[in-house]
């Protein structure tokens, strides 16, 4: 979810900051081992171990199953926005983490403000930033870390005294050349000439039930690609998937299946994945998977949406009004408009004696939408109308409610 915006209050006469601002210095009594994690969360959010790759100014840093130790943080610009300068930052320099039992426990949160000076944000996403947290004395990895897009204005768009850093100083040095862990698009190298530079708005595949493949492409900067986050709605409630590459970074083709998350729960019966955001890419995917298990089979949730029930009253002869329809996950089936036909029985018994007769197939575009046209009917009487999609190996099917049409 992405938090609401939060401001700093004297961000106008704040003072320039190199883009890599350390907070503190290694408490020489740390110890214990590190196999924590760190987690990006809205101010308040849930301690549920899910990671939120997009929060405002303000934001919450959750520690997890980190031994006994103090911890230093770090945050630096990231491209496509790494010349931007952080210019404050509100919160604890050092983090004294206490003793955590389990992975998934809290060791402790805290709340951070920034603020940013001499480049603006990126249009859809804002600034990228990434935060570190050192626990000194580890006996495995010390550095723990993620990137995430900060939505922030930029501090001093109004502010005409605000020097650009870099332009004018000959004795500043470009923050964004020291950090090894990212590549900025669009340097010159000496031997080779001018280089293309990094496109950001690179997309991924839809996902499907089982989760989301990616094809990462060959020359995306180094350090980016070490994040994907899933959001699924169970009847449960939402939750953040978030899948970190703790040794590095992924590259070529990697599938992220939920089934290999530690904190999915497999025996979840129903769920809809409605976000995807993947590291290194200003795209995110955005819709509606619904899926379901189905006699122990995992199928997508079909869907047909839009189609009018209840009872119409017509004239003979004259038309029905087309229908505005949206099919999810139809699958390879057809969209078929059906029409009832009763049965020989008499009495109460010839309401429910009768089958579905398909009028029309209907085509679906690629958007998943349809327009649903109806026969004129010539004939006084009652006709009965629907929509259906057969089910599948991979798709449940639906059937829409019932359209009455009365005609005098």
């Amino acid at each position: 979810m992405r938090a609401r915006l939060v401001t700093a209050a004297a961000v106008a006469t704040a003072t320039l900051l190199p883009a890599l601002l350390v907070l503190g210095a290694p408490s020489a009594n740390a110890a214990g081992g590190n196999k924590g994690s760190l987690k990006v969360s809205e101010v308040g959010g849930a301690a549920d171990e899910s990671n939120d790759p997009h929060v405002g100014c303000t934001f919450d840093l959750q520690w997890y199953g980190f031994q006994r130790s103090s911890a230093t943080v770090t945050f630096a610009s990231q491209a496509p926005t790494k010349s931007a300068v952080i210019t404050k930052v509100a919160g604890p320099d050092t983090v004294e983490l206490g003793a955590a039992a389990s992975g998934s426990t809290m060791n402790t949160t805290r709340t951070y403000t920034l603020s940013f000076t001499g480049a603006d944000p990126q249009a859809n996403q804002g600034y990228h930033v990434k935060v570190t947290t050192r626990a000194a004395g580890a006996n495995g990895a010390e550095t723990k870390y993620k990137v995430f897009w900060v939505s922030c204005d930029r501090a001093d768009a109004t502010d005409p005294g605000t020097t650009d850093p870099g332009t004018t100083d000959p004795g500043t040095t470009d923050p964004g050349t020291t950090d090894p862990d990212t590549t900025d698009p669009g340097t010159t190298d000496p031997g080779t000439g001018p280089t293309e530079p990094f496109t950001w708005d690179w997309e991924y595949q839809d996902p499907t039930c089982t989760g989301v493949g990616v094809d990462y492409p060959e020359d995306i900067p180094a350090g980016q690609a070490n994040d994907v986050n899933i959001r699924v709605e169970t009847p449960a409630g939402s939750r953040t998937l978030n899948f970190h590459n703790n040794e590095g970074t992924w590259d070529g083709h990697h599938v992220f299946n939920l089934a290999d998350h530690p904190q999915w729960d497999a025996s979840t019966a129903s769920y809809d994945i409605t976000w995807v955001q993947v590291g290194g890419t200003n795209y995110h995917w955005q819709g509606d998977v619904g899926c379901v298990l189905e006699d122990g089979v995992l199928k997508a949730r079909t869907d047909v949406d839009g189609f009018r029930t209840g009872t119409l009253t017509v004239d003979q002869g004259s038309g029905i009004a087309s229908d505005s329809v949206v099919v999810g996950q139809p699958g390879d089936e057809d969209l078929e408009l059906q029409v009832w036909s009763a049965g020989s029985a008499r009495g109460t018994l010839a309401r429910s004696v009768g089958t579905w007769t398909t009028v029309k197939a209907i085509s679906v575009a690629g958007n998943g939408t349809a327009r649903v046209t109806f026969p004129k009917l010539t004939k006084k009487g009652t006709y009965k109308f629907r929509l259906a999609v057969a089910g599948s190996a991979t798709a449940t099917g639906d059937t829409t409610g019932t359209l009455t049409v009365r005609v005098r």
